[in-house]
């Protein structure tokens, strides 16, 4: 889905005011000019009113008025706080733009899948590779390898960096629930519909699935996020005419145009109510796959 709203911009209202809200949600949606950040709601007032300030918003202390004065949602909060606030957005009509994962249990995304279904509002999902132009070509390209397998790494220091430090679900979700939807993700747009996903090591540590794809493919994602001062993200593809690999490590920095395709594809969901390639359902597809790796290691990786 491509294009750009020439309307008026779509009045957007952000839920959180944390860092990933500030040095994203909210940059991304003030910038417009698709869209405008109408206002913003978060658990702590003073946060809230800081952020709205920063960019021009309104604060609001009552959720349910944040949602009588804009058209549509943005989430920057945990995953069991962020499902029922949608669900209570999309009763409201209005369209989410969700983080990911969009929920902490199965169980939870299926109930907010079912009320954004029902409502027939627009969801989308906030997974930032796919708006990238290099992986977008990428995805393109392995569709037509008419691929039999690939292989993909994401290592990172997070774990080890206080970067999730103050993120209680982040630390105890590990690699799985932070790294881990970016790479089933992946692996599903180039080889298939991911069937089932067998898993071993530790998220804690080092976690390896292996991934079975509805046409065939076989698939491995390997996943650390204990890697001292590394970053590594590579996918790999091969089929009877080749391969191809994406190194991240190579890839132009693009965070503009990437913040532009995620800004500009909500906004004309919104203006046009048709679906997002990325919405609710794909949500909800990782979710059961990130089940099944906790059923497979015989371990609950989620906070109680």
């Amino acid at each position: 889905m491509t294009g750009v709203c020439e309307v008026a911009p779509v009045e957007v209202g952000l839920v959180g005011a944390g860092p990933w809200a500030r040095e994203f949600h909210a940059p991304v949606f003030a910038a417009g000019p698709e869209t405008r950040l109408t206002g913003v709601w978060a658990r702590r007032p003073e946060a809230a009113r800081a952020l709205a300030d920063r960019f021009g918003a309104r604060p609001f202390t009552d959720y349910n008025e944040l949602l009588a004065h804009c058209e549509a949602v943005v989430f920057a909060v945990p995953p069991d706080v962020q499902a029922p606030l949608a669900a209570e957005a999309a009763l409201a009509g209005r369209a989410v733009l969700l983080e990911k994962p969009i929920a902490l249990t199965v169980e939870e995304a299926e109930r907010l899948t079912e009320v954004v279904d029902a409502t027939g509002v627009v969801s989308q999902l906030v997974l930032t590779n796919r708006y990238r132009p290099a992986v977008r070509e990428f995805l393109a390209r392995a569709r037509e390898l008419r691929p039999l397998g690939g292989r993909a790494c994401q290592f990172t220091p997070h774990f080890l960096d206080g970067t999730y430090v103050n993120s209680p679900w982040r630390g105890r979700g590990g690699v799985l629930y932070n790294t881990g939807p970016h790479g089933l993700d992946m692996l599903d747009a180039a080889l298939g519909r991911i069937v089932e996903v067998r898993a071993a090591g530790d998220p804690a540590g080092f976690l390896a699935l292996t991934c079975l794809h509805g046409g065939g493919a076989v698939s491995q994602l390997a996943l650390c996020g204990r890697v001292r001062g590394a970053k590594k993200t590579v996918y790999e593809v091969v089929g009877p005419e080749g391969g191809l690999v994406l190194d991240f490590g190579t890839l132009p920095e693009d965070s503009t145009s990437t913040r532009a395709a995620l800004r500009s594809e909500f906004a004309l969901a919104v203006r046009t109510g048709r679906p997002h390639a990325i919405d609710v359902n794909r949500g909800l597809h990782l979710q059961r796959l990130l089940a099944q790796v906790e059923k497979d290691a015989g371990r609950d990786f989620t906070p109680p």
